[in-house]
């Protein structure tokens, strides 16, 4: 579960130029000054020992209400460290795209992803051949840390936490209710909610049904796409989404999934499931080529 602040970021500088030091600062619609950074840690190779300003996708016209609303509680001093980033360029230790995460004391773990032309590289970055990659064991520990604090706030007995190699990892994480610095990505905004179809209606449409949103398990190889949604009521009258589309996990197969499964469930790390926030519409054809290549005339 990660503080994602993507549609309230305005614009920032991050500076990697002390070595094992990333400082700097970000704007954020909803909060009045500036959000200092000061964290142990490095950028990925790629732009390791520079300095680099982000630009932000938040609009002039953004409903400061609601983005004070989200923003209550982040902290305006991000002590802590880094997780992974990177600009996504070569060479791509970890993700093609630009990627910010960081653990920070007041708000746990927040992460920011930006598209290629949201970043520029201020200062010259070190040599990649001169440097190393950034250990995976280390991001393990970041992760294990975090999720051994939010198994302490969602009131998980610590007992819980199994040992994975020299790390920690909660196998599972309660869904965070009381605890208002721990916020999840949301996975249904209104935006998808009117893009997407009701269901049944992409009926008879096979391979050609387009897929308007994707969910993923960071932790696992499970997806969901989903190319038809509708609001259902349950038995205590209060309201789930039911999805159809495509499931990918021990095998790719189509089927019906709810809104509340995907709030619920977690990886084997207790990883929450996220919506991927870069995906553009493709058919279940794209996706799964096999699953229709009768349909579409081949053996």
């Amino acid at each position: 579960m990660a503080w994602r602040p993507n549609d309230q970021f305005i614009e920032g500088v991050l500076d990697n130029t002390v070595p094992g030091k990333v400082t700097g600062w970000m704007r954020f619609a909803g909060i009045d000054e500036k959000v200092i950074f000061n964290l142990e840690g490095n950028f990925h190779r790629d732009i390791r020992g520079a300095k680099i300003k982000l630009t932000g996708d938040c609009q002039c016209d953004y409903d400061h209400g609601q983005a004070k609303q989200y923003m209550q509680g982040f902290a305006v001093r991000q002590n802590g460290a880094t997780g992974d980033m990177t600009s996504g360029r070569k060479p791509a230790d970890y993700v093609d795209y630009p990627y910010f995460e960081w653990y920070s004391a007041a708000n746990g773990r927040c992460v920011i992803e930006l598209d290629h032309d949201q970043i520029e590289i201020l200062t010259p970055a070190i040599p990649a051949c001169e440097s190393d990659p950034i250990e995976r064991k280390k991001q393990a520990q970041n992760m294990a840390g975090f999720l051994s604090d939010l198994a302490s706030a969602s009131k998980i007995p610590l007992e819980n936490a199994a040992a994975t190699g020299d790390t920690k990892a909660v196998e599972r994480a309660r869904k965070v209710i009381a605890n208002n610095n721990i916020r999840g990505m949301k996975l249904l905004p209104e935006k998808i909610r009117q893009q997407l179809p009701p269901l049944y209606s992409q009926d008879g449409k096979g391979g050609e049904a387009v897929v308007y949103v994707k969910y993923f398990c960071p932790d696992s190889n499970w997806r969901w796409y989903a190319s038809e949604g509708s609001p259902v009521a349950e038995d205590d009258n209060r309201q789930d989404f039911k999805f159809f589309g495509l499931v990918e996990g021990m095998e790719k197969e189509l089927g019906y999934f709810m809104l509340s499964e995907l709030e619920s469930a977690n990886g084997p790390m207790g990883l929450p499931i996220e919506r991927d926030i870069h995906w553009q519409p493709k058919t279940l054809s794209q996706i799964a080529p096999e699953l229709f290549s009768k349909e579409a005339g081949h053996d």
